[in-house]
C-alpha cells in the first residue's frame, strides 16, 4: 500500500537535520548526500530502504524549498544516474534569510496558548469564581 506520507516526513526530516541545525550556525550553504541522508532515514524508521526517488524529489519540491526559505544551487548527478536519483545524488542549498513572522509552528502555537490566558476571568467572575463553578459541576455531574 501507497505510504503518501512518507514525502512530507522525508521533507520535515530534512529541515530538522539539515535545515534548522545550519541556521543555528549561521551557515549560508548546506549540502545533503542522499545516500547519507536516505541511511538515517531508515534507521530511524522514517523510510524504507532503497527509496531514492521519495528522497529525491522531496529534497528538490517546491514545497521544501518555500518552507524552508531555501534556494537549490546545485544538484551532483553521476554520469550513471541520469535521473538524478540515486544514493549518489548531492544537493546544495543557500539558506535564505527568515522573516521575524516565520518563526516555527511550536513557538507559534505556544504564543497562541499564552494570549488565551486569562480570557475566562469575566465570565469565572459573573459565576461566582472558578472554583466555585466547577464545584458545582462537579456535583451536578450525575444528575
Amino acid at each position: 500500500m501507497a505510504d503518501y506520507g512518507a514525502t512530507d516526513r522525508v521533507r520535515r526530516s530534512a529541515a530538522e537535520q539539515y535545515v534548522l541545525p545550519a541556521r543555528a550556525r549561521k551557515q549560508s550553504t548546506i549540502k545533503i548526500h542522499t545516500g547519507a541522508f536516505e541511511k538515517s532515514l531508515v534507521q530511524s524508521g522514517v523510510l524504507q530502504p532503497n527509496r531514492f526517488p521519495i528522497v529525491c524529489n522531496a529534497l528538490r519540491s517546491r514545497k521544501f524549498l518555500t518552507q524552508n526559505r531555501l534556494e537549490l544551487v546545485d544538484v551532483q548527478t553521476p554520469p550513471s544516474a541520469p535521473s538524478g536519483q540515486s544514493s549518489t545524488v548531492v544537493f546544495t542549498y543557500r539558506l535564505g534569510r527568515v522573516a521575524p513572522s516565520s518563526v516555527p509552528i511550536a513557538v507559534t502555537a505556544h504564543t497562541s496558548l499564552l494570549s488565551l490566558r486569562g480570557i475566562l476571568k469575566r465570565t469565572y467572575k459573573k459565576l461566582g469564581g472558578a472554583e466555585r463553578f466547577h464545584n458545582s459541576q462537579r456535583t451536578d455531574w450525575d444528575r
